[in-house]
């Protein structure tokens, strides 16, 4: 009788465990250059270059009117949701230091607190994917 049990939640862990070809899948669709840039109504431009190679290695270029350009390397995201990621590109700057990319359909939007302090009021903000 324990063996019977034994398999079944063994059975159950494996079929609950999403496939690596879906999460291959997954990752592809993510993969490449974005771009995103917007100024305040104060005319202080901020702008993201992201790159994802992988899900788990994405580099971020973070710049706005007042300094030069921060790069951040070998950034790990996490899934939110289905389509849309989180992307903690500066963690000492809690929520600042977080962006979040969401897919939908052909479209992406970048949203997070950076974002919100460029634009009040809108939660979601387009992102271009240039390849």
């Amino acid at each position: 009788m324990k063996s019977i049990i034994c398999f079944i939640i063994l059975f159950l862990n494996f079929i609950g465990q999403p496939s690596s070809q879906s999460q291959d899948d997954n990752e592809k669709d993510w993969i490449g250059s974005y771009h995103f840039s917007a100024k305040n109504r104060y005319g202080m431009k901020t702008g993201f270059d992201i790159q994802i190679i992988k899900l788990n290695n994405i580099t971020v270029k973070y710049s706005d009117s007042e300094s030069k350009p921060k790069i951040y390397k070998n950034i790990k995201s996490r899934l939110v949701q289905k389509d849309k990621i989180s992307i903690a590109f500066n963690p000492k700057d809690k929520e600042m230091g977080t962006i979040y990319i969401e897919k939908l359909d052909d479209e992406f939007f970048i949203s997070g607190s950076p974002g919100y302090f460029i634009n009040p009021g809108n939660d979601d903000l387009p992102l271009k994917k240039m390849k």
